[in-house]
């Protein structure tokens, strides 16, 4: 995913399909953008509209007029282990994950107005720049949702539970909204 309107050179960020036409990613990628646009698994490039953003949980949905399948949501386990696809030099690529906790991940939001808690998971991966929004799936289930990689330590990431976002996507429709400044 590539959103123009904040930057000299668009924000990347990863998503996936979780309801029909609608996409989960993080709202720092989206967060002030004039336009979206999404890669398909096929190659083809669609443009997206943001139809719900939590700027406080970093988390925004996206209409994608695709009849790519969704991902059905649920939950994992700790201990639980799965795929996530990222984007590398125009290719998708899967990567690896474990979940190590389930913990509130208490967060800054993306305006560095405070922080914000989230239920979420500190997972085993390889995370890297533009990896934001990746979703983490479990025997074909969509998990979490990727937001940051730790600081702290390496190898490991933060991803919000897909739960979290529920309420925004059941409610998402077509319409595009606010999404801001950019953060």
């Amino acid at each position: 995913m590539e959103a123009d309107g904040c930057h000299s050179r668009a924000s990347i960020g990863a998503g996936s399909f979780v309801a029909e036409e609608k996409v989960i990613t993080v709202a720092h990628v989206v967060a002030g953008s004039s336009s979206v646009r999404v890669t398909l698994a096929d190659g083809t490039t669609m443009d997206a509209k943001v139809v719900a953003i939590d700027r406080r949980k970093d988390l925004a949905v996206l209409d994608v007029d695709s009849d790519t399948a969704p991902l059905p949501r649920g939950s994992m386990k700790v201990g639980a282990s799965g795929t996530f696809v990222v984007y590398r030099d125009e290719a998708s690529v899967p990567q690896s994950f474990e979940a190590i906790s389930f913990v509130d991940i208490n967060a800054p939001d993306i305006d560095d107005e405070g922080s914000s808690l989230r239920r979420g998971y500190q997972i085993k991966a390889s995370v890297e720049r533009g990896d934001s929004g990746a979703v983490l799936v479990e025997d074909g289930v969509a998990t979490a949702v990727v937001f940051a990689r730790s600081t702290a330590a390496g190898g490991k990431a933060w991803a919000v539970d897909i739960g979290e976002a529920r309420q925004m996507i059941d409610a998402a429709d077509d319409q595009p909204v606010d999404v801001g400044a950019c953060s």
